[in-house]
């Protein structure tokens, strides 16, 4: 008799764990498929679409992000004569471009993902340098909003404008509460500077360099003149995981294309 009472309570029990057991199983299985995303991105100066060749030619740039199918890309040196919402429209991606200042180029973004909201920020000059800017994107992946950059800094021999531009943009992107978020484009400096060490080692934010994470060798990403450097990047937070980073060359453009996958 007193067996009889207790196994529906037992009975009630077991079903109860059984339920709970299946709902932290269904919210496991839900944060490994939400976390579990093989993002590639990809940053690149096309140089105005004038390939190394000297030749004007948009459709190669466009093959050359077809062969590679990256998820997002960054583009610098995207000038008046190309027209990037066609660019988008035949890699079926949202965009955003705008141009620097009264400038005839500009950096662009394109995503397979949604482009929730955008801003367009001025970067600090001296000595008359020509404008540039930085610009700035939410994204919306596998429903998370992520923070995605992309920027192109002063010429090369612009050493004190570099370290500006590299403080400038950290004091931003510090304020950010977004764990996710992504810096790319052509910076203008080489890893062993004071700009790359500004944004990678600085003591109140730090970005991680993805492909000197992943890599050894030198990964120079500009040949031009006999001059070969590594100027072009894709920095990250160090919430996100890089697992493969490779810089690809190609006849469309004197600066390499650098693609990381997250």
């Amino acid at each position: 008799m007193e067996l009889k009472q207790k196994l529906p309570k037992i009975t009630f029990i077991l079903f109860i764990f059984s339920l709970c057991s299946i709902g932290i199983i269904t919210s496991l299985l839900f944060i490994r498929t939400e976390t579990d995303i093989n993002l590639k991105v990809m940053t690149w100066n096309i140089s105005g679409a004038v390939g190394v060749d000297g030749e004007f030619d948009v459709d190669r740039i466009i093959d050359e992000i077809k062969a590679n199918d990256p998820d997002i890309i960054g583009l610098q040196e995207v000038d008046s004569d190309i027209d990037i919402s066609s660019i988008a429209n035949e890699l079926n991606m949202f965009y955003y471009y705008d141009q620097a200042g009264d400038t005839n180029e500009g950096n662009a973004l394109l995503s397979k993902y949604p482009i929730e909201e955008s801003e367009t920020i001025d970067l600090p000059l001296i000595d008359g340098t020509r404008a540039r800017i930085l610009i700035k994107n939410k994204v919306l992946i596998e429903q998370r909003e992520w923070e995605i950059y992309v920027t192109h800094f002063s010429r090369y021999d612009k050493q004190q404008d570099h370290l500006n531009q590299a403080k400038f943009v950290s004091s931003i992107l510090s304020k950010s509460r977004n764990p996710r978020i992504i810096l790319m484009g052509d910076l203008n400096f080489v890893p062993s500077s004071s700009p790359h060490s500004e944004l990678t080692n600085n003591d109140n934010f730090k970005l991680r360099d993805t492909y000197e994470f992943l890599n050894e060798d030198v990964g120079y990403t500009f040949r031009s003149n006999s001059l070969f450097k590594r100027i072009d990047y894709i920095f990250s937070s160090f919430n996100l995981e890089p697992t493969e980073s490779k810089v690809i060359c190609t006849q469309a453009s004197d600066h390499c294309a650098v693609i990381t996958t997250f």
